[in-house]
């Protein structure tokens, strides 16, 4: 007699799959197979079903190498059960606590980012039409609780999407874990405990063995369905936000694929609030390499720069983002166009990831190598002998070390900020070299210039201060290098 946790289980996949269109007649489908209890029941379920759908399925697993012998356990499991269901099994070992010590970013982020670079080498090696995870409906609940708590938007409230980018489906997403594990039970079906989900160190972990059993035991005992139920909905609204905005662009002849983008103030403050947050965020991971990390309060920035009363300005965002303002135009680029249009050459470029709006400074010691924040350059000084100085060298200078007023700085540009270029008699406003280099307003505050306590000593590529000239009686020299 077939249990009614069977029939549940069988059906919800069913209709899921049915529902979002997750399958096609002989798709090629690598099941992420972990050995937990979820990720067994999908294989079995998809082989269930499979029958169906013509369906060619291997089983994917990647060892995180993070609860050492536990992990070479669950492989071993998890090499044996494709073995005894004649499945291909593609198996690779990682270190992500080797990884961490070379890399930022924390257990769970850094333990995602390899899973799927795995899935990706496997699915592009084997070409594979689609890529099965096992998430179900207790995870979602997790997922979307975890960005309520961090003040996420419909993007993040939605949850974890049961189709993802037309190749990583979720069956069982709609499956309560209470049913998948019974599930498991009734069939026999053996699976392994991942111990590590049982402690408390990570903040899904307390959501899961904490927060979510105290709101479902005292306020209401239908949270999970409750929570799943909520994340479709604005899944629903996140689409048609999603499509509005892309019609709007589209009418207003945006490319979202191009370095740079403007948008009418006018045309942007006419829509409702909704529209101009949602147009401004999407505007703006289109210009970073992850599509992510735009929060609230850079949205937040942008709007109080469109909308203020002042007609310029510029705000220097994470990523590599820098948004300005132009009179009645916004203009959103990567930080790299910025710094290239001002007609500098970018060298040796290793960005720092986090930037500021109160611009850069950073003190200078000789000899020394130096990338600047909020710059895309990398500079050398050191000292040379007399004879070692070539006038001729295009990224270079060379200065009288005894004319300087220590510390030497490399910083952006300030107001007041002046200059005795080499034949002048008086100094000059940097501004005034600016306008007459014809560097546009926007990309000013990023050029990086060299000074010393008394004022500027170099523009790179512009201007070297006479006060700090190379002459007969020079007798400390500091070569000054783009490199």
């Amino acid at each position: 007699m077939i249990s009614g946790e069977i029939i549940v289980v069988l059906k919800t996949a069913r209709k899921t799959i049915e529902e979002f269109g997750m399958l096609n007649k002989g798709d090629k489908v690598g099941v992420a197979v972990s050995g937990g209890p979820d990720s067994v029941a999908l294989l079995h379920v998809l082989v269930e079903i499979g029958g169906d759908y013509e369906l060619d399925l291997s089983i994917l697993h990647l060892n995180h190498g993070i609860r050492g012998e536990e992990s070479d356990k669950d492989e071993a499991f998890v090499g044996e059960l494709a073995r005894s269901m004649g499945a291909p099994l593609t198996a690779k070992s990682v270190s992500i606590p080797d990884i961490l010590e070379k890399k930022k970013g924390s257990l769970e982020d850094v333990s995602r980012e390899e899973r799927y670079r795995f899935f990706e080498d496997v699915r592009r090696s084997e070409g594979l039409d689609k890529i099965a995870l096992g998430h179900n409906l207790d995870d979602q609940a997790e997922t979307v609780i975890m960005k309520f708590l961090r003040g996420s938007g419909l993007e993040g409230l939605r949850g974890m999407l049961p189709v993802r980018d037309g190749i990583y489906i979720r069956p069982l997403i709609n499956i309560a874990k209470s049913d998948i594990v019974s599930f498991m039970k009734d069939e026999g079906y053996e699976f392994v405990e991942d111990g590590s989900n049982k402690t408390n160190l990570y903040l899904r972990n307390r959501i899961r063995n904490i927060l979510i059993p105290a709101l479902r035991d005292d306020y209401n005992p239908n949270l999970v369905d409750n929570v799943g139920r909520m994340s479709h909905i604005l899944r629903i609204e996140d689409d048609f936000m999603r499509e509005t905005v892309d019609e709007i662009l589209c009418d207003w002849g945006i490319s979202r694929d191009e370095n740079e983008t403007r948008i009418g103030i006018k045309k942007l403050t006419s829509l409702h609030e909704a529209l101009r947050q949602r147009i401004i965020k999407e505007l703006l991971e289109d210009k970073t390499s992850s599509k992510k990390g735009i929060g609230y309060r850079h949205v937040r920035a942008v709007m109080d720069l469109a909308e203020g009363e002042n007609v310029s300005g510029v705000l220097s965002l994470p990523l590599h983002v820098t948004v300005s303002r132009e009179y009645d135009t916004i203009i959103v680029c990567r930080r790299e166009d910025v710094r290239h249009s001002s007609g500098l050459k970018s060298r040796g470029r290793n960005v720092f990831e986090e930037e500021t709006t109160k611009g850069f400074s950073c003190q200078v010691k000789i000899p020394s190598r130096i990338t600047v924040p909020d710059a895309a350059m990398s500079f050398r000084f050191e000292f040379v002998e007399s004879d070692e100085i070539d006038f001729s060298l295009g990224n270079a200078v060379f200065i009288d070390y005894d004319k300087i007023v220590p510390p030497i700085y490399i910083r952006n540009v300030r107001e007041g900020d002046r200059i005795q270029s080499f034949g002048m008699e008086g100094t000059k406003k940097l501004s005034d070299i600016f306008i007459d280099k014809k560097i546009p307003k926007r990309t000013r505050e990023h050029i990086p210039l060299v000074a010393d306590e008394k004022s500027v000593l170099w523009i790179p590529q512009i201007a070297l201060s006479q006060r700090v000239k190379i002459t007969d009686m020079t007798e400390k020299v500091v070569k000054a290098e783009i490199i």
